[in-house]
């Protein structure tokens, strides 16, 4: 409530989301070790460029966390990472952070 008083547009946005109209959802889903994010940065991943999902968090297995990591930022197994977008990109990262499918991977130069 006082988020919508002092701060309208983040009130209006969580409220867009919350009831759906966005057709954006948050997930929590943690990088199993068989995932092939594993020791890649952000940017190799495909994350951002194909499943259109922003990495709002990374929280380490040490427990620290790493709000809006950028393209650099590694994926280590254990990482519980903090997403937002739609419904199927999201269903989809899950699936690739548990390893149980293989994502597209840049190359490193």
């Amino acid at each position: 409530m006082a988020m919508a008083l002092t701060k309208p547009a983040v009130g209006d946005f969580l409220d867009s989301i919350t009831a759906n109209q966005l057709e954006l959802g948050f997930e929590q889903l943690e990088i199993e070790s068989l995932s092939s994010f594993v020791g890649r940065k952000l940017s190799e991943t495909n994350i951002r460029s194909e499943l259109n999902i922003v990495i709002v968090s990374i929280r380490r297995s040490n427990g620290d966390i790493e709000f809006n990591p950028n393209g650099d930022a590694y994926i280590q197994a254990g990482d519980m990472l903090i997403a937002i977008g739609s419904a199927e990109s999201l269903a989809e990262l899950t699936a690739l952070a548990r390893g149980q499918r293989q994502a597209r991977i840049a190359s490193r130069t």
